[in-house]
């Protein structure tokens, strides 16, 4: 699958970083950007036409369910419940043979101003003081409980870059151990071989001297041999001549 057909787009990066979850797309924006950026881009991300996410009432924005839902959509610890936005581009909606792959599904932030601004600017009549000032501490009690918990994202993501730079160096000392010992193993093997290279040459010069002391030995036999029956023919030539001379003293 190409990247830009995958549904979800990192705010940061822009449309050349896409990802196939939201759970890549989070893993991505907490490990390769600052917590920094993710607030700031938390407080610009769009959201979508009104149509499709309806304004909250000012009575529902007083239930303490609705601050809790509000505030763990908009912030990064609420991330996985999320609002999905089925977006189409125009063309695509004309056309007959749209297929499946033209719909992209992107994960949307809202935040907290955003809603409240366009509550301002869609309602017609002038709220009156009392429910203005109730939506006036809704909005400070529910950005006190957003930066509350956005205070504790930070203190959790630093001691997770803690737990990952501690993990880091750890893992660097033991590829340092295992490349240290394979160095230690791979001396000793080099050694091994070149002992058991000489051994083997010295194993082929006592097979060549073994087999020169063997035809040796083999040819000393044969001139044993013949050594033998000369001396058997001298003998036996020996012996006639005596009774030969025997006969002449005789």
């Amino acid at each position: 699958m190409a990247s830009l057909d995958l549904p979800y787009r990192c705010p940061r990066c822009g449309e050349h970083k896409r990802f196939r979850s939201l759970s890549s797309l989070r893993a991505h924006l907490e490990y390769n950007h600052t917590y920094e950026t993710l607030y700031v881009l938390s407080k610009t991300n769009s959201i979508c036409d009104a149509t499709i996410f309806p304004l909250l009432t000012d009575a529902t924005l007083l239930s303490p369910a609705t601050r809790r839902d509000i505030f763990e959509s908009t912030s990064f610890q609420g991330k996985e419940q999320h609002l999905t936005c089925d977006l189409l581009a125009a063309d695509e909606l004309e056309s007959s043979s749209s297929t499946a792959s033209s719909r992209y599904f992107h994960e949307i932030e809202i935040p907290l101003t955003e809603i409240f601004t366009r509550k301002a600017m869609t309602s017609s009549a002038t709220p009156p003081a009392a429910t203005a000032a109730s939506a006036a501490a809704t909005v400070a009690a529910v950005d006190a409980a957003y930066e509350e918990g956005l205070t504790r994202l930070k203190i959790r993501a630093f001691e997770k870059l803690e737990v990952d730079k501690r993990l880091e160096k750890f893992t660097e000392e033991v590829e340092q151990k295992i490349a240290s010992q394979v160095g230690r193993l791979q001396v000793e093997l080099d050694r091994k071989t070149t002992e058991l290279e000489k051994a083997k040459q010295e194993s082929l010069k006592l097979s060549r001297e073994k087999q020169e002391l063997e035809d040796r030995a083999v040819e000393l036999s044969r001139q044993v041999d013949v050594s033998v029956e000369m001396l058997a023919s001298l003998k036996q030539d020996l012996v006639l001549k005596e009774q030969e001379l025997t006969r002449k003293q005789q």
